[in-house]
């Protein structure tokens, strides 16, 4: 397993070495094999070596921060999943990083079992949420979806969209940017952006953010992977 962390404070980087050390530990895990740190965004991206399995970012950093680091990451390491970490708990702070990319808005307060249980859920290709941003906040109201019909998420996206349009609903799912998914499956950016933008208004809500909350609230996140 081969890791990047942005954060400024080196005492984070220990910590979190510790902590996917001991997530490599377990069974049927790859070991941790490059541990690779760095101060900023801006040297980062000067990294000659790309390859990265998982790369955490701090939310606060001197210089380039929050989501335009994150865009500025995405954009140079469009291969590897982006993990959020930091000591905001604003539930809006982890929507508007999931919205923006993120694998994942890891808040540092939580306990070492948790994070290695919420890294382990983006290196198998989910997207992790903490359990606070799906707190809703008064001045950002969620978008009310409508009812779906009384089968599962599942049959429902089965039964209303071709299996293209359901092949980019998961990987959009799994934090790949539009772009990505696009050379993936061999088509148009542009025609991403439609196929999302059905799935989204069938759904009732505007965004990957709002998408994710409708599944997880449907208790369908295993569904997705079987599409």
């Amino acid at each position: 397993m081969r890791v990047l962390i942005v954060d400024d404070h080196e005492v984070i980087w220990n910590g979190m070495r510790l902590t996917l050390e001991r997530l490599s530990n377990q069974a049927n895990r790859r070991p941790l094999t490059r541990f690779e740190g760095s101060l900023s965004v801006e040297a980062a991206v000067e990294l000659e070596d790309r390859s990265f399995d998982l790369i955490l970012l701090d939310y606060h950093l001197a210089g380039l921060s929050g989501t335009a680091a994150l865009a500025r990451m995405r954009e140079v390491f469009e291969a590897s999943p982006i993990v959020i970490l930091s000591a905001d708990a604003d539930p809006r702070r982890a929507r508007e990083a999931i919205l923006g990319g993120a694998a994942g808005y890891i808040p540092k307060t939580m306990s070492d079992r948790e994070m290695q249980a919420a890294l382990a859920l983006v290196l198998a290709q989910g997207i992790y949420l903490p359990p606070m941003a799906l707190l809703e906040v008064d001045e950002d109201p969620p978008a009310e979806p409508p009812d779906l019909p009384a089968e599962s998420i599942e049959s429902f996206l089965r039964s209303e969209f071709s299996p293209r349009q359901r092949e980019v609903f998961a990987l959009a799912l799994r934090g790949k940017p539009n772009k990505v998914i696009a050379r993936e499956l061999g088509i148009a950016e542009g025609t991403v952006k439609v196929h999302l933008s059905m799935v989204f208004r069938a759904l009732g809500v505007r965004n990957r953010t709002e998408a994710m909350y409708r599944v997880l609230s449907a208790d369908a996140a295993g569904a997705i992977e079987r599409l």
